[in-house]
């Protein structure tokens, strides 16, 4: 007996395990196919193991013996499918007609292996018990395995080599630790060579076993399945049971061969008896005991202060973008901690109320504070923590209003971010998916860390601030610049009006000299239409100009538009091109036609172009040449702003994009230029860089669009 209990009993506390595993991942999300995959692939472990080691227990009852070798590969057939299925689910694959066909040939082998002698035949009956004999179809059974197992580690190391361009460092973490599970769950494919003949202890449950923990510590620390609480139950409830079960057995063990041998069904009695009173003794502190060593080495040490003060001081707390900062925030906090829900919310001057700005699983992202509210008075007056547990340890009643608003939140601890001395954020952080408490270690952390918090939001918030003033600023160069203009537009616009005045005075005063005279009144009337005609001709040519200027002075309204590129070129040359004229710079344009459309704000795309077009020009001096060049490629439209200019040394490249940075002599540029082109062309969908730029020879930048597909072309693909 002592044997069977040693070769029998490990297999079966490691299919309980298993299946208990198996149990609460569905139960966590029965939904995702991914906790599903993984729960079936439970399943079958535990209806593999549980079988042979009942085989192991029971060794000489034939006809159980060979059923339970039969349905074991019930469970094999299980594992391997359900393995292919979480690959799957976890990588996002599009292998619906794999996985169907796998599931079929999972299905007729655990049918061919229940009903029929064509997978198991018999049992080979070795020194550790019955074990199953393979019939002549049981190497399809290996064939089966090998390709999944082939097809998944194929994917998965597919997977990590684009670990770049597709997945997070989260992601890759866990592809890896699945990637490496699956070879040391594979190899208890070695317990596959007893079902022919060869006899060696089978030890694959310690393989399958050990993938198992792995997996579970890739939950645990890299969120696998995001299901801590449910590795914790499983872990405490595993170790009750096996306590009980060790306590229920031992004393009926010891009693019955060392105590009371031969008393038989007394011994038995007495040993249960005794069992029965151990346990009722100590099982609530085997459960306390458990709880405590799980929250130990688990939970309570799963994420380092350290790292959570060098992920914020590297990653978040260095944005400047406000929306960017506070999403970062919540995303950081919760994957560090481990949070069941986080939230944001900034104060709004306008309507005097704290609103949420990010958030993580919360139940009401339009859940507002607003003074004087409870919460919000007690923070502006105490600038103190709320820490729900705390509360109601303190036995405080709070008000069902602040309560509503703290559920809505699914806070545990609210934390004010104070700047000046006045709360200008709060931060909502709900329970911990381990379930312990908010200790003293983290309060020492995670205040100052709010303290620190609230410095960025300010500086986002000023730096938001800023951008607005910069978009004044930006316009009010503009202006400055139409004031430049005006000097080469003036004489364009002189010309014609002087040649129209030029044409009517003399008109006047060859009528005033008597020049006409031998002219019939047709004849002075065709001489007036022709030089009406001609003052209409220059006039237009003047509004025409001044329109150009009067539209580049308007501000955008933040509209987006179709718009023709080769158009909005020629509109813009021909308002700069007054001004480069003057320092004679040649304008050449090279435009490939039928160049499609794109979709933007037209007036900033204007402004892109005169800010570039303008720039090239200042660049070159006197006498020199701009090519404005544009085409297609690959989807999207390229413009190219080329000159022969100065160019620029390579010390300042780096900084051409940078707030307030300019290569013009002082007084002559705001250094803004740049700075706004690119936060207007990201704003449009684009991009702009620094394509080219050879001292003394020239620069070239280049923006692109993404190309708007015509109606035409649209058809073709059709």
């Amino acid at each position: 007996m002592n044997n069977h209990l040693i070769y029998g009993l490990p297999p079966f506390l490691a299919g309980i395990f298993i299946l208990i595993l198996g149990y609460f991942i569905y139960q966590d999300n029965k939904t995702l196919a991914r906790n599903r995959a993984i729960s079936i692939m439970c399943l079958g472990a535990s209806i593999w193991l549980c079988c042979y080691a009942v085989n192991y227990l029971i060794p000489n009852n034939e006809r159980l013996n060979i059923f339970l070798s039969r349905f074991s590969y019930l469970g094999v057939t299980t594992i391997w499918v359900s393995y292919l299925h979480f690959t799957v689910e976890f990588l996002h694959l599009k292998a619906k007609k794999i996985l169907i066909l796998t599931y079929i040939f999972a299905f007729v082998t655990g049918g061919l292996a229940l009903f029929t002698d064509l997978v198991v035949v018999d049992n080979y009956h070795y020194f550790w018990g019955p074990y199953p004999k393979a019939g002549i179809l049981h190497p399809l059974c290996l064939i089966y395995a090998l390709y999944v197992w082939i097809y998944c580690i194929t994917q998965l190391f597919k997977a990590y080599q684009n670990k770049h361009n597709l997945y997070s460092s989260i992601e890759v973490n866990r592809i890896k630790y699945v990637f490496w599970s699956y070879f040391i769950a594979n190899s208890a494919a070695i317990d596959y060579i007893q079902n022919y003949g060869f006899e060696f202890y089978p030890f694959g449950f310690i393989n399958i076993s050990t993938f198992v923990f792995i997996m579970t510590y890739a939950i645990l620390r890299h969120q696998l399945l995001d299901i801590e609480v449910v590795i914790k139950k499983t872990l405490v409830f595993a170790g009750l049971f096996a306590s009980v079960f060790a306590m229920l057995v031992l004393p009926t063990l010891i009693i019955q061969e060392y105590l009371l041998r031969g008393a038989g069904q007394t011994a038995r009695l007495i040993g249960l008896t005794i069992s029965g009173i151990v346990i009722i003794l100590t099982m609530r502190r085997i459960e306390t005991f458990l709880i405590n060593v799980t929250d130990k080495y688990l939970f309570q040490k799963r994420y380092d202060y350290k790292e959570l003060l060098k992920t914020f001081t590297s990653e978040v707390l260095t944005v400047l973008n406000l929306d960017e900062l506070v999403n970062l925030t919540v995303n950081k906090l919760e994957e560090t901690i481990k949070l069941k829900s986080s939230a944001v919310l900034l104060f709004d001057d306008e309507k005097q109320q704290f609103n949420v700005v990010a958030s993580y699983n919360i139940k009401d992202p339009s859940v507002t504070l607003v003074r004087p509210d409870g919460i919000v008075t007690f923070m502006d007056q105490t600038h103190g923590y709320i820490l729900i547990k705390e509360l109601h340890q303190k036995k405080i009643t709070i008000p069902i209003s602040i309560q509503e608003i703290i559920d809505k939140l699914n806070a545990e601890l609210i934390i004010p971010m104070v700047m000046h001395e006045e709360v200008i954020s709060v931060l909502s952080l709900g329970k911990k998916k381990s379930d312990e408490d908010y200790t003293d270690d983290d309060l020492d952390i995670l205040l100052p860390l709010a303290r620190t918090l609230a410095i960025a939001i300010s500086n986002a918030q000023l730096f938001d601030e800023l951008g607005k003033t910069q978009a004044e600023a930006a316009q009010r160069e503009k202006m400055a610049v139409i004031g430049t203009l005006s000097a080469g537009i003036n004489h364009e616009i002189c010309n014609p009006l002087g040649i129209a005045r030029g044409q009517c005075e003399a008109f006047l005063l060859n009528i005033k000299d008597g020049l006409y005279k031998d002219k019939t009144q047709q004849d002075l009337l065709n001489k007036a239409m022709e030089i009406m005609t001609l003052v209409m001709k220059q006039s237009d040519r003047a509004t025409s100009i001044t329109k150009k200027l009067s539209t580049f002075a308007k501000p955008s309204k933040g509209e987006m538009e179709i718009v023709d590129v080769e158009k909005e070129v020629d509109e813009t040359v021909g308002l700069v091109g007054y001004e480069l004229k003057l320092e004679k710079i040649e304008i050449e344009k090279k435009i490939d036609g039928a160049l499609p459309k794109i979709f933007v704000d037209k007036k900033q795309f204007e402004e892109v172009l005169f800010n570039l077009i303008r720039n090239a020009g200042q660049s070159i001096g006197e006498k020199g040449k701009v090519t404005v060049a544009a085409r297609e490629e690959r989807g999207r439209v390229i413009i190219d702003i080329q000159d022969t200019g100065s160019g620029i040394p390579p010390d300042k490249v780096n900084q051409l994009f940078n707030p307030f940075f300019t290569t013009k002599d002082p007084g002559k540029g705001t250094g803004l230029g740049l700075f706004i082109v690119r936060q207007v062309v990201e704003k449009n969908e684009g991009r702009i860089y620094l394509k080219e730029t050879k001292v003394d020879e020239g620069t070239t930048f280049t923006v692109e669009f993404p190309a708007m597909v015509s109606e035409r072309a649209k058809v073709s693909k059709v």
